[in-house]
Parts: structure tokens; C-alpha cells; sequence
């Protein structure tokens, strides 16, 4: 098998695990707005976001490196073969990294929990205690990443694809509802968190160990090089660190300016822009080793290339997205809850930089292998202006101006990375693969704006014809500019392993 066809394949298994994943989504942000409202919502969505922040520092940036790891150990194994030397067990080198993220982990929530306790009530409310209790499962989600980064080091995505599409949102759909009908209606969110990460870890488990047959627990010891393996990783652990506080620190202000209630309508703003960065992250699974290969075997020119064309078919996908959302993104918000239409410009702005970022943040894969540090210096700087803008932005125009702080903080940050890769590794991107989604977005557009104007709140039938219809024009369009420009979607250029 090519592997232009592995990684559409390994995406399309991801992605119709995406859909599965969608239905459990909607339906727990259905009970989270219905059941909680918005002020339990967005103390629960700020929790969650100082946790998932978390997670790209515990994490220590393995779920992307580990593969890297294995491959060094496989290389090293062969060598003393040859010397008559025994190398260490593939699952060794896992065990050493979950190591690591469990330390981490530990210290980190440690220390999360200790700062709950010494900001006041009236301070922090709901949204402390909600932290306080959640910041556990910061050693839960960094260590199922872990575990399901080395499956895919197996080539096998199937178990990623069941634990985050069905084992993880519907355990957490089933223990929210439960923990509500027994009467926990502060705290069933959190408790359906906890449900659905100890399952996912236990599924996670279950899947390395048949991925893995071979543990040889009773010989393992940790490696020689594990702290020295732990300063290798702080580079790109910076890059992640950055990103996720750069992906919440919108909220984050949402709810120091604007409260709880604001924080919820936002948040669930940012749940619905969710299936974007899944379709991105669809493609993560098989593209990460991938470019690590062609970059070895083809060069830096040639990986841009095969980059570009990948990004083409990402945009086509999360473009689609958007021109439904600017359609009836405001019914839609309104069918979670009495009032949550409020968020829909914010919806809009987010989905445009979940767009600019899932298309050009392709190139930072050159960075995590090649450059790490220039990675964390540009992720750095658009943090910055990120912060600048939302400090400056969300107290004068809500939470519109918040996601409008994150769009002009990505579009930043698309700019520098086109820069730093011309001026530094002697590339420049391709944008001609790009045209035919961004025509076909104009066109969907223009129909969304103009169905949009005349719908109301509710979600009626009117609703269902300002969808078809827009997203029939997005459609004919896109395949005619892909037809007249010689081009398709799918995905060509990169080495086979």
C-alpha cells in the first residue's frame, strides 16, 4: 500500500469514527445546556480547558515523539543483534514514557489543586471547585495519548478510532445522565469526565496489550537516558505547552471579564467549532510518521509539496463546516439551551481560525522534526499577540471580540510560519491547491448570508432549506473549480514506508 493511501485510509477510519464521536458530542452538549445551564457549563468548560492546557505539559510532547523513540530503539536493536547483544522490548520504551507522563501528571495536578484551595469562593466559585476535582484526569488524558500513539506505531489506528469516537464521549454522555438522575446536579459533569476517562484508559490498556504481546514486565527498568531523553523532549513540550494555553486562553478570559454564563455561551461555541479540528486531527494519525519518513527519504521540498495537497483536502472539509455554520449556526446553538444563539458570531470567528489553522499548520510538522525551536519561538509570539488582543478585545466587544483575538493570533501565526519556512529551510508552501475550496467557500458563503438574513431563531424548515441549499452550492462549485484547475482531493507526494 502507497502511502498517500494509508494516510486517506487511516484518515477515513478516523473520520467515520469523527461522525460516530459527533452524535455522542451533540448529544452530551444537549444534556450539559438543557440539564446544567449555562453557568455550570462554563465553570465545567473552564475546568476542562485548564486540564486539556495541561495535558500539552505532561504530555511531554510524546504523542508526536514517540514514534521516533521506538524507531531509535528498533535501529539500535538491530545493530547489537549483529554484536550478540539483546536490545530492550519495544513496550520498554512505552513504559518509559508513560513513566514520564504520570510523573508529570502528578505534580502538575498537585499543584493545581493546591491553588484551587487558596483562592477564595466568592473569587473563583463554581469554576475552582469544578478544577479542583477534575485536575486528576490530567494523568489520565496525557496517558491514553501515549498509549494510543504507540498503537498507531503499530499501524493500527482502529483502537484510537473506538477509544476517543465511542468509549471516551459515550461513557461520559452515559455517567453525566446517570450522575444527574441520582441527584448530583452541580457536579454530574464532572462526574461523567471521570467515567469516561478511567474507560478510556482501561480500553487504552487493553488495546496496547494487543498491539504489544510481549511485555516482560519482570525485566523492565527504567532507561539510562530517561532524564536525559526528558531534556530532548522540552522543545517541542514548550511548543505544545503554548498552544494549548493559546487554543483556551479565550475562555479563560471569557470568564475572568464576562462571568460564568458568558464563559458557558462561548464554550459551547467552541464545542460546535470542535469538528473542524477533528477533521484535522483525522489526518494526524498517519500524517505525523509519514512526513518524519519523506523527509528522510525525499528532502524538505518535496514533503511542502506533498504538505500542500494534503492541506487542500483538509480546507475543502473544514470550509464546508463553516458556510453551514454562518447558515444556521444560530439555530443551531439556540437547540442547546435558551440563549446560547448569543455566541453566534463568536462561532463564526472561531470556525475561520479553526479553518486558517488546521490548512497552515500543516508546516509546523517541519518543525517538530527539523527546527523545534523555531516552532516554540513562533508559537511563542502568536501567543503574545493573542493575549494583547483578547485582554484588549473581550471586555469591549464580548465574546466576539475574544474569538476575534484568536482569529488575528492564528492568522499571525500562519504568516510567520510561511516566513520562517522561506527564510529558514529554503521552502515555500504552494498555495494553488488551495484555490478550489476557497472558491467554493465564497460561493457557499455569499447563499449562507443571504438565506441567513431571513431565519429566525428556531429551528424549523426553513432551517433544513437554508442547509441543502448551501451546501449544494459549496459542493457543485468546489468540483467544478477542481475539474477546470486539473486538480483533485486527494492526497499525493509522500514516501512509502
Amino acid at each position: 500500500m502507497t502511502a498517500d493511501r494509508m494516510i486517506l485510509r487511516g484518515a477515513f477510519s478516523t473520520a467515520f469514527g469523527f461522525v460516530i464521536r459527533l452524535g455522542a458530542r451533540f448529544l452530551f452538549l444537549f444534556v450539559a445546556g438543557r440539564l446544567f445551564g449555562a453557568g455550570l457549563f462554563g465553570a465545567y468548560s473552564i475546568a476542562v480547558a485548564v486540564l486539556e492546557a495541561s495535558v500539552g505539559l505532561t504530555g511531554l510532547s510524546l504523542k508526536k515523539t514517540l514514534f521516533q523513540l521506538l524507531d531509535r530503539n528498533v535501529e539500535a536493536g538491530q545493530l547489537e543483534t549483529e554484536s550478540k547483544r539483546a536490545g530492550r522490548p519495544d513496550f520498554h520504551i512505552v513504559l518509559d514514557a508513560a513513566l514520564l507522563v504520570v510523573m508529570a501528571s502528578a505534580g502538575v495536578a498537585a499543584l493545581i489543586m493546591g491553588a484551587t484551595t487558596l483562592v477564595p469562593r466568592e473569587v473563583a466559585g463554581s469554576a475552582a471547585t469544578a478544577l479542583f476535582w477534575i485536575a486528576p484526569m490530567i494523568a489520565g488524558q496525557a496517558l491514553a495519548d501515549v498509549l494510543f500513539a504507540a498503537t498507531r506505531w503499530k499501524h493500527v489506528v482502529k483502537y484510537e478510532v473506538v477509544g476517543r469516537s465511542v468509549v471516551e464521549p459515550y461513557s461520559l454522555l452515559t455517567g453525566t445522565v446517570v450522575a444527574y438522575s441520582l441527584g448530583f446536579d452541580h457536579t454530574g459533569l464532572i462526574i461523567g469526565y471521570w467515567v469516561g476517562n478511567v474507560m478510556l484508559n482501561a480500553y487504552a490498556l487493553y488495546a496496547v496489550r494487543r498491539s504489544f504481546p510481549h511485555f516482560a514486565l519482570r525485566s523492565y527498568r527504567p532507561g539510562r537516558r530517561l532524564f536525559a531523553l526528558l531534556r530532548e523532549l522540552l522543545p517541542n513540550t514548550g511548543t505544545d505547552v503554548i498552544n494549548g494555553i493559546f487554543t483556551r486562553l479565550d475562555l479563560y478570559l471569557v470568564g475572568i471579564f464576562l462571568g460564568n454564563h458568558w464563559a458557558g455561551i462561548y464554550g459551547m461555541a467552541q464545542q460546535l467549532r470542535t469538528p473542524l479540528r477533528h477533521a484535522r486531527q483525522s489526518f494526524d494519525s498517519l500524517l505525523v510518521p509519514m512526513v518524519a519518513r519523506t523527509l528522510s527519504v525525499s528532502g524538505q521540498a518535496r514533503t511542502v509539496t506533498a504538505l500542500a495537497t494534503a492541506a487542500r483536502l483538509i480546507l475543502s472539509v473544514q470550509t464546508a463546516f463553516l458556510v453551514a455554520f454562518v447558515a444556521v449556526g444560530g439555530q443551531l446553538l439556540e437547540l442547546f439551551g435558551p440563549g446560547f444563539s448569543a455566541g453566534y458570531v463568536a462561532l463564526i470567528l472561531l470556525t475561520v481560525a479553526e479553518a486558517v489553522q488546521g490548512t497552515f499548520g500543516l508546516g509546523d510538522f517541519l518543525f517538530v522534526y527539523l527546527r523545534p525551536k523555531t516552532g516554540l519561538l513562533i508559537m511563542a509570539a502568536s501567543f503574545v499577540v493573542c493575549v494583547a488582543a483578547a485582554i484588549s478585545f473581550t471586555p469591549r466587544f464580548g465574546i466576539a471580540g475574544a474569538a476575534g483575538a484568536v482569529l488575528l493570533a492564528t492568522m499571525v501565526q500562519a504568516a510567520l510560519r510561511r516566513l520562517v519556512l522561506r527564510a529558514q529551510l529554503g521552502v515555500r508552501a504552494p498555495l494553488t491547491p488551495l484555490w478550489p475550496p476557497v472558491l467554493a467557500g465564497a460561493a457557499g458563503l455569499m447563499v449562507a448570508l443571504t438565506l441567513h438574513s431571513g431565519l429566525n431563531t428556531g429551528f424549523g424548515t426553513a432551517t433544513v432549506v437554508a442547509f441543502v441549499a448551501t451546501a449544494a452550492v459549496y459542493g457543485g462549485v468546489l468540483f467544478a473549480s477542481l475539474r477546470l484547475t486539473g486538480q483533485k482531493l486527494a492526497i499525493s507526494g509522500f514516501a512509502a514506508g
